[in-house]
């Protein structure tokens, strides 16, 4: 397996109240789940979240843990927190106004990914199903991401969105958390 490129461990995100922190110290001791927001007013963003939202207990009980990273400022970050309804979840939320962590990560940045005909196809259909976006809050061009990541620092998945709406599936990360557990409790 491929370890998590050390810029990417390294790279600093900031909390709600503008503390911060290395990206690096969430899966330190633990499994992560890394999502990677385009902004935090990103229809395809809160479609991933809903998704997400309802897994959120089960990550726990296996131990895993799950960070949100945006881009936008502290204060934003608050406000996304507040609005997506992620107190009380067990959830962290950050964010890297520089996009360090997004370049280590090796995350597209593109007009096309947010206003491209596919983009435009995808907002639609986001639309439907009723998630909309918000005011841009981060970098509009920026593309998000999933990573799941190994206790220590070995990566186990990676998505690379291409575009507005395009996000790893929720039940292939959360299949890859069984799996780990279950290989885990064989072993001991």
């Amino acid at each position: 397996m491929e370890q998590v490129p050390e810029a990417l461990a390294r790279a600093v995100v900031l909390d709600a109240t503008g503390a911060s922190r290395a990206l690096g110290a969430t899966w330190a001791e633990a499994d992560a789940i890394v999502i990677f927001v385009r902004h935090f007013g990103c229809a395809g963003c809160f479609e991933h979240l809903a998704e997400l939202r309802p897994r959120l207990a089960e990550l726990a009980v296996l131990g895993v843990r799950v960070v949100v990273v945006g881009n936008g400022t502290p204060d934003q970050l608050a406000a996304f927190v507040a609005a997506e309804q992620l107190a009380g979840y067990a959830v962290e939320a950050a964010t890297d106004p520089t996009l360090a962590a997004y370049r280590a990560a090796g995350l597209e940045r593109s007009r096309l990914g947010t206003v491209g005909p596919r983009a435009l196809a995808s907002l639609g259909r986001l639309a439907l199903h009723g998630h909309t976006s918000g005011r841009t809050c981060g970098d509009l061009w920026q593309q998000g991401g999933t990573l799941y990541i190994r206790r220590g620092g070995e990566l186990a998945f990676v998505h690379r969105s291409r575009r507005v709406g395009d996000h790893a599936a929720i039940a292939e990360v959360v299949e890859l958390a069984l799996a780990a557990r279950a290989a885990e409790a064989s072993v001991a």
